[in-house]
This record gives C-alpha cells, structure tokens and sequence, in this order.
C-alpha cells in the first residue's frame, strides 16, 4: 500500500483549507471543509499519479493508495477575565 501525506492549513479570512504540502505530484487543491479538501484530494490522485509516474518510485505507483491528512489550524480567542 502507498501512503501520501498531504499537510493542509486553514485560512481564516477565506474561510478555506488549502494544500501546504504534498508527496503526490502537483496536487494543489482547497475545500471549505477539511471533509471537502480530502474529497478533491482524493479525487484527483489518481490522475496526478499517473500523470507523474516517471517522477514516482515504482513500489509508490501500485495501488491501493491511502491519504493522509495532517490539518494545522491556529486561532486567537478573546476569553473573558
């Protein structure tokens, strides 16, 4: 089984999750929701895989292929005293 990791951060003004950081070629993709982002992600793998087979170890390429999402998101919150 290959496992790709695709690190995600979250852009409070937008209001959207957003690719940081992927090991599967080119992907770049965003969702409202970290669900929506690993859907679209997920989505296009396989094409990108294939479409970057020459820059992907042999063993990589094979399937089943699994997602890793690994999600920051940081915030300020008043609390009152």
């Amino acid at each position: 089984m290959a496992l790709w990791t695709l690190h995600a951060g979250y852009d409070p003004e937008a209001r959207v999750w957003y690719t940081l950081d992927c090991d599967v070629p080119g992907l770049v993709t965003e969702g409202e929701t970290l669900e929506r982002l690993r859907e679209r992600a997920a989505a296009v793998m396989p094409e990108l895989i294939s479409d970057n087979a020459e820059h992907i170890e042999p063993a990589r390429r094979e399937g089943p292929h699994s997602l890793r999402l690994v999600a920051f998101h940081e915030s300020t919150v008043p609390v009152a005293a």
